[in-house]
């Protein structure tokens, strides 16, 4: 990040030049570029303007109804993105000095044998696993938002947009669209679930405020255990921290995003090539 403050500054004066490059330190956040791949390939081609894109640039009414909406879904899935990848590390961050903390304590000293004691005060770990959660389903919400513009329909729940896909026209591209979200739909139950009200999405944002994890201590150590992830509940020997289990969930909704994005530009570019022949643009 520091490089695009430093070429910045070829083009702005050193005071605002250092101003942005300082407020940056402080507010901004970005994540690596193998996370922003999908994205940046994905505006790469949409900048090299295939035909329906061409065609919205070329009607300023167009422009504003369908290009601006397209291209603020997909902002809005990166910038959820990259808002879950933010909390994580934090998350992480904490989890690892709690586990330090907790280590430099005997326990057995206090808990009599065969005893648990339950220990909090961890609401900052809670609140970085509620907005993880969060921002997750608000990633694949804008994504949903983004791409259904291209169908010409309002779809702004990525588990609608998949119900809907199979019903939209172009049908060899909504087709294609529909088989990549089958393709990762299992991996998003925590988020989108099978019963409304039941996802820990939709307990945090509407009924409970769901834990990061419970701290247990005893004669036998300490262990994290239950929150919104159920750590250790149906198996005692899972030792998982919870930063590893949300890395494997943030890893499946970057592998949805790669599929969606590609899958989308093959199919319309196979349309396009297929409906307009040599005049279509790849």
């Amino acid at each position: 990040m520091a490089d695009i403050y430093a070429t910045l500054s070829v083009f702005l004066c050193d005071e605002i030049a250092t101003a942005t490059s300082k407020i940056a330190e402080i507010a901004d956040f970005e994540m690596s570029d193998a996370a922003n791949e999908p994205f940046v390939k994905f505006i790469e081609w949409i900048n090299s303007r295939p035909a329906f894109i061409a065609a919205w640039r070329s009607d300023p009414v167009l422009e504003r109804k369908f290009y601006l909406r397209m291209m603020s879904g997909v902002e809005a899935a990166r910038d959820g993105y990259r808002a879950a990848v933010y909390h994580l590390e934090r998350l992480r961050e904490m989890e690892d000095q709690l586990h330090t903390i907790l280590a430099g304590f005997d326990f057995a000293k206090s808990v009599p044998p065969n005893g648990v004691a339950a220990i909090g005060n961890t609401r900052r770990w809670s609140f970085e696993y509620q907005a993880f959660v969060l921002d997750y389903r608000r990633a694949l919400d804008g994504l949903a938002w983004g791409l259904s513009t291209y169908f010409k329909t309002d779809q702004s729940s990525f588990k609608q947009f998949a119900k809907t896909l199979p019903k939209l026209h172009p049908a060899v591209v909504a087709r294609e669209l529909a088989k990549a979200c089958a393709r990762h739909m299992e991996y998003f139950g925590f988020v989108i679930g099978t019963e409304r009200g039941r996802s820990v999405r939709d307990r945090i944002a509407h009924r409970e405020s769901v834990q990061a994890g419970c701290i247990n201590v005893g004669a036998l150590g300490f262990r994290i255990v239950g929150g919104g992830e159920d750590l250790g509940i149906s198996d005692f020997n899972d030792q998982r921290r919870l930063a590893n289990v949300l890395e494997s969930r943030l890893l499946a909704l970057h592998a949805c995003f790669a599929d969606q994005l590609t899958t989308f530009q093959e199919a319309v570019t196979a349309y396009e090539a297929e409906t307009f022949g040599s005049n279509a643009l790849s």
